[in-house]
C-alpha cells in the first residue's frame, strides 16, 4: 500500500475522496437498467459501505476501531475483493459476458483511483493485478472462504488511518486484536449482505442482455422494415406517390402495426383520392397507438374534408388537441371545421334572404375564432391562421357593419400580408374593411 502512503495521514471517512465522487455519480447512472459503467459505479458504492453497519451490541472501542478503516485506501482493498467476486461469478455462471463486463470495469477502477489519488495509472493497475492474482491463487488452491477473508484482512489492516508511511504493524496486541475482530466481523457482514447485491446486479444485467440476444433475429426483421419504410419516405419526398404507397404497403404487410407506415400511407391515399382507404389506415393507426395525436389529426381532417362528417371530425380534432395541447395543428384543423360550419350557415342564410341569421354571431363562429387565436398564440408566424381569422371577422363586419370586427380584420390582414407576400390578394378586402370603419365613424 506504499503508493498511497505519501498522500494521506488519515484513512478516515471524512478524508475520503472516493465517497464524495461516488455519492454524486450514483445519482447519474440508471441502476435499474445498468450498463457496464453503472455496474462499475454500483461496485464502488457498495464497497464504500463496508465496515459501516451498525450493531448495538458492539462496544465503544469497536466503534472507534471502525473510524480508522473507512477511508480510500480501505475502499480500494474492498473494491479489489468485490471485483474478484464479480469476476469469479461471471467465470462460473456467465462466461460469455465476462470479457464484456470485466475488461472496462478493471480499467475504470485503475483510472478512477489513480485520478482521485493523483497517481500514475500504471502502479495502480499493477497493484490491482497483484491483489487479484493473490486471491485467484487462494481460490484455485481450494481453500476455504475463511482463508480468503484472512488474506483480505491482512491487506485491510495495513490501511489503518494512523499507520500510513510506517513499515510495521503496531506492537499493541490489544489494539491489533480489536482491529482484527472488527475487520473479520465486517468482512462476514459484507460477504452476507453486500456481495449478493453485486451478484444480483450482474444477474439482472446478464438476464436482460440475454433477452436482447434472443431478440436479435426480431431486430433484424425490424431493421429491414425500417429500411423499407425509409425507402417509402424517400419516394414520398420525390412525390412519387404510387411507388411510395407500394413501398409502405410492403412495410405494413410485414408489420401490420407499423404506426408510421399506416399514417403515411393514409396520407398518400388522401392524395391519391382514396379517402375510404385513408380512413381505414388512420383508424388502424389509432388502434395501434391511441395516445399518439397524428392519426387522430389526419382522420379528423379526412372526416372533415372528404366526408363532411362534423361529429366524427370534431371528436378526432379534439382528441388530437387533448394529446398534444401545445401543437397548433389540432387547433387549426378544428378552427377550419368550425369556420366551415359557420360559412355554410351564412351561405344558407343569404340564400333564404335571412339577414338576421346571416349577421348572427354563433357559438361555432366564436369557437373558430378561439381556435385560430390559440394557433397564433402557439405559432405567432402562422400566416394562414391570421388569414382565416381575418376573413371570418370581415364576413361579420359586412353583415353587421361592425367597426370592431372590421378593425380586427384589418389588423389580421396586415399581419398575414407581412408574414407572406403571397397573401397580397387580401389588400382589396382590407381596403373594404377600412371603408366600413370610415363610413360608420
Amino acid at each position: 500500500m506504499g503508493i498511497f502512503s505519501s498522500l494521506f495521514s488519515k484513512n478516515t471517512e471524512s478524508n475520503s475522496q472516493v465517497r464524495k465522487w461516488v455519492a454524486q455519480e450514483i445519482e447519474q447512472v440508471d441502476t435499474d437498467n445498468p450498463d457496464n459503467y453503472a455496474i462499475f459505479v454500483e461496485l464502488i458504492h457498495t464497497a464504500s459501505q463496508w465496515g459501516k453497519y451498525s450493531n448495538e451490541q458492539e462496544n465503544d472501542q469497536f466503534s472507534q476501531a471502525a473510524k480508522q478503516y473507512l477511508g480510500d485506501a480501505t475502499i480500494f482493498e474492498i473494491v479489489c475483493y468485490s471485483y474478484f467476486c464479480l469476476e469469479n461469478w461471471l467465470t462460473e455462471n456467465q462466461p460469455e459476458f465476462k470479457g464484456k463486463i470485466t475488461l472496462p470495469i478493471s480499467k475504470w477502477i485503475a483510472e478512477k483511483f489513480s485520478l482521485l489519488f493523483y497517481l500514475d495509472e500504471q502502479p495502480v493497475s499493477q497493484l490491482f493485478a497483484e491483489i487479484l492474482q493473490q486471491y485467484q491463487t487462494i481460490a484455485s488452491g481450494g481453500q476455504e472462504l475463511a482463508d480468503m477473508h484472512l488474506a483480505v484482512e491482512q491487506r485491510i489492516v495495513m490501511t489503518k488511518g494512523d499507520k500510513f508511511g510506517q513499515k510495521q504493524l503496531p506492537k499493541d496486541s490489544g489494539s491489533s486484536a480489536l482491529d482484527s475482530q472488527y475487520i473479520k466481523s465486517s468482512l462476514v457482514h459484507y460477504e452476507d449482505f453486500y456481495i449478493p447485491k453485486i451478484i444480483a446486479g450482474l444477474q439482472d444485467y446478464c438476464s436482460k442482455h440475454t433477452k436482447q440476444q434472443v431478440s436479435q433475429g426480431q431486430n433484424k426483421q425490424q431493421n429491414q422494415e425500417e429500411k423499407d419504410y425509409l425507402y417509402g419516405m424517400a419516394l414520398v419526398g420525390q412525390e412519387d406517390w404510387v411507388r411510395a404507397c407500394k413501398a409502405l404497403t410492403k412495410v405494413i404487410d410485414a408489420n401490420p402495426k407499423h404506426y408510421g407506415a399506416l399514417v403515411q400511407r393514409g396520407l398518400l391515399y388522401v392524395t391519391l383520392h382514396q379517402p375510404v382507404d385513408a380512413l381505414q389506415d388512420f383508424t388502424v393507426a389509432i388502434e395501434v397507438k391511441p395516445s399518439e395525436p397524428a392519426a387522430h389529426l389526419h382522420r379528423g381532417r379526412c372526416y372533415h374534408r372528404n366526408f363532411r362528417q362534423k361529429d366524427q371530425s370534431l371528436a378526432d380534432y379534439s382528441a388530437a388537441i387533448g394529446l398534444a395541447p401545445n401543437d397548433a395543428a389540432g387547433y387549426f384543423g378544428r378552427g377550419e371545421l368550425y369556420d366551415d360550419i359557420t360559412l355554410r350557415d351564412e351561405k344558407q342564410a343569404l340564400e333564404n334572404n335571412d339577414q338576421a341569421r346571416y349577421a348572427h354571431v354563433s357559438d361555432e363562429f366564436l369557437a373558430a375564432i378561439n381556435d385560430y387565436s390559440q394557433v397564433i398564440s402557439l405559432e405567432p408566424k402562422h400566416d394562414l391562421a391570421y388569414v382565416n381569422r381575418a376573413l371570418m371577422y370581415a364576413r361579420k363586419a359586412r353583415a353587421n357593419k361592425n367597426i370592431d370586427f372590421a378593425k380586427k380584420a384589418i389588423a389580421d390582414f396586415e399581419q398575414a400580408i407581412s408574414l407572406n407576400w403571397e397573401h397580397g390578394y387580401l389588400y382589396k378586402q382590407q381596403e373594404e374593411m377600412q371603408e366600413i370603419v370610415e363610413h360608420e365613424n
